[in-house]
């Protein structure tokens, strides 16, 4: 007998799939057939380990599912080899086949239809269907099959609640994953409008509490992506009605999720507004949140509403040159790298070490010695070590500009040219992505602090080529934000032209 054919992945994916097995607890087969899902989309590298996650809860979700339908199909031995047939399909190992499984699902909603009193079996089929739609991120087709189950004959409204609210669900996956706001648009109507109805406040408050909680995170992901503030205010509202609902005593870990949810809203509703009380409460959100995401009783969960948090007041102590705030985010984030490690979950952990770069760059700015900067630079290095500009262009620029600043403040600090040199790599590093033809504005804010670092050297090494090319750069940035209107930005890249032409010209003399 031959062996089966192994499915071949790249480097960066067998990578995620290595983490996942540790984070996880997953078995490494399941991960790889569910990887191959994940290839054939059109995902950024960033995307794939939150999908790779999701799709691993599905068929987790999946299999329990399997499991209760088969004691329920007990006594029908014609269902009961159909369930066999699609719980040996989704089992870890060479076996493993989620077109077997589907094959089986189809002919056991034959075997459902037209049969009385078989509403809530009819509907459990097209729920499993589904299901294994989810765990190949097939969305739209997932968000189908649970409406034709909510809407199967003679099915309770609890189960049409549980239904409705998972095809919201997939329809928001839709929309975040893959940019569709439409799909966004159409489960905040499902969750805004139709979801509710089936679930009483009076009488469900939990399952009511939690629709409110859904339709806060679906508004907050389309108030994030577009402009304006109605739907982060509306998310708030949303987010604040099912805190109302939430008995806390009972559910604290689902009322500890609502209050991250309501955190994340404030923070990113204050940040675009430039309203420090709203970013105050959502630090107080944070904290409420802390107070059940412990580690020991949710790592995962105490890590990602620390992060949240470590980001808030680094907005609060950068807006109000607040050292303190400064020094609660860093040791926010030091926190976090506890849990997220490079081993477990690599992406996330560069993510983290990016943001503490940049704590400790605003908090090294307070302090006279060069030693937080110095810690600022070695996280922004560590953090490269992941995010590599062939698998993450954009990342990897962003982080090469933030290494670029710390260096170029730390070089100012020392008067050393060896650090002007290696900021002034960092930012032109940062340039081969943050093109001017793709993102002027970026381009211009890095092009413009490259010119102000190369002057800086050309002051230090009285280099005269350094200090033309200082003049060229700061030239072409005054264009850009002269005709974008940036009157700030544009006065003082005139300021620092005009330094840089005086210099060039001494040093010709």
């Amino acid at each position: 007998m031959t062996s089966p054919i192994e499915p071949a992945h790249s480097s960066e994916s067998l990578a995620e799939i290595d983490s996942a097995v540790i984070s996880l607890g997953a078995e490494k087969s399941d991960l790889e057939q569910l990887m191959v899902c994940i290839e054939g989309k059109a995902v950024s590298r960033q995307q794939v380990s939150g999908l790779l996650k999701k799709a691993y809860g599905r068929l987790q979700n999946l299999r329990s599912t399997s499991a209760d339908f088969t004691e329920l199909a007990a006594g029908d031995a014609e269902m009961t080899g159909l369930m066999q047939q699609v719980d040996g399909a989704i089992q870890p190992g060479d076996l493993f086949s989620f077109d077997a499984a589907l094959q089986a699902l189809a002919v056991l909603h034959e075997r459902c239809t037209g049969r009385d009193g078989d509403a809530e079996p009819m509907a459990g089929v097209l729920a499993m269907q589904a299901l294994v739609a989810a765990a190949r991120h097939d969305y739209h087709d997932a968000a189908e099959r649970y409406c034709e189950a909510a809407m199967v004959p003679g099915l309770d409204t609890g189960l049409q609640w549980q239904y409705q609210k998972e095809r919201a669900l997939m329809l928001a996956d839709l929309g975040q994953e893959f940019g569709d706001n439409s799909a966004l648009e159409q489960a905040v109507s499902l969750l805004e409008n139709e979801i509710p109805e089936l679930v009483p406040p009076q009488q469900q408050a939990a399952d009511w509490a939690t629709t409110k909680q859904e339709l806060g995170t679906v508004l907050g992901i389309l108030g994030q992506r577009q402009g304006g503030t109605r739907n982060l205010e509306n998310a708030i509202a949303a987010f604040e009605a099912s805190l109302a609902k939430r008995d806390r005593k009972r559910h604290p870990l689902q009322w500890a999720e609502t209050q991250n949810s309501l955190g994340n809203a404030l923070g990113i509703l204050g940040h675009r507004l430039g309203d420090e009380g709203m970013l105050s409460q959502s630090v107080a959100a944070f904290e409420l949140a802390l107070e059940h995401r412990t580690r020991d009783s949710a790592p995962q969960d105490w890590a990602t509403t620390l992060n949240n948090l470590g980001a808030v007041l680094q907005s609060l102590g950068q807006r109000n040159k607040d050292a303190r705030m400064l020094k609660r985010s860093v040791e926010a984030y030091k926190e976090v790298l506890q849990e997220w490690t490079r081993e477990r979950v690599p992406l996330d952990w560069a993510t983290t070490m990016n943001n503490l770069g940049t704590a400790l760059r605003l908090l090294g700015e307070h302090r006279k010695g060069p030693r937080t900067l110095e810690q600022s630079v070695a996280a922004y290095n560590s953090a490269l070590a992941e995010r590599s500009r062939e698998g993450m262009p954009q990342e990897w620029a962003l982080t090469q500009n933030n290494l670029g600043a710390a260096l170029h403040k730390l070089a100012q600090r020392e008067e050393n040219v060896e650090m002007f040199e290696k900021a002034i790599v960092a930012y032109e590093n940062t340039l081969k992505e943050w093109t001017r033809e793709r993102m002027p504005m970026a381009w211009g804010m890095t092009m413009a602090n490259l010119g102000v670092a190369r002057r800086t050297l050309a002051e230090q090494t009285e280099d005269v080529v350094t200090a033309r090319k200082a003049v060229d750069e700061l030239e072409a940035v005054s264009e850009i934000f002269r005709n974008a209107s940036h009157a700030q930005y544009s006065e003082l890249c005139i300021d620092q032209l005009a330094r840089a032409r005086k210099l060039a010209d001494a040093l010709s003399g």
